[in-house]
């Protein structure tokens, strides 16, 4: 018995900076009182959450929730890679007062904002 428990204890230091969970489909109907939505084959590692394809809402409800309003969205993976994008172009542009940012990056960000604003 010392024996397996040698070997889970190894098998348990080893892995203990991992983290990571895979979720097929996911329907989401009035989840936590409010939210609506789906995920399709979803992958949390390091606690970020990447899918295929999800979408999640709230409803105007005439209490807490005033309007329509998306709270997730993420297609083919790409959601949190244009976050990190969004962030260190509205830092560029915001710290950039004497030369700004190009106009290239200054339509990217401007999609961007529409995207997460």
């Amino acid at each position: 018995m010392s024996r397996i428990k040698n070997i889970l204890e190894t098998i348990s230091w080893k892995t203990r900076s991992l983290n990571f969970k895979y979720t097929g489909n996911t329907l989401l109907l009035n989840e936590g009182g409010t939210t609506w939505g789906f995920k399709v084959m979803t992958i949390t590692n390091s606690y970020k959450e990447y899918s295929l394809l999800s979408f999640e809402c709230r409803f105007p409800n005439k209490t807490n929730v005033q309007t329509f309003t998306v709270d997730h969205w993420d297609v083919l993976f790409l959601r949190n890679w244009l976050w990190t994008m969004y962030e260190d172009l509205d830092d560029a542009d915001m710290w950039s007062l004497y030369r700004g940012i190009s106009t290239w990056d200054s339509f990217k960000l401007n999609i961007l904002r529409r995207l997460f604003n």
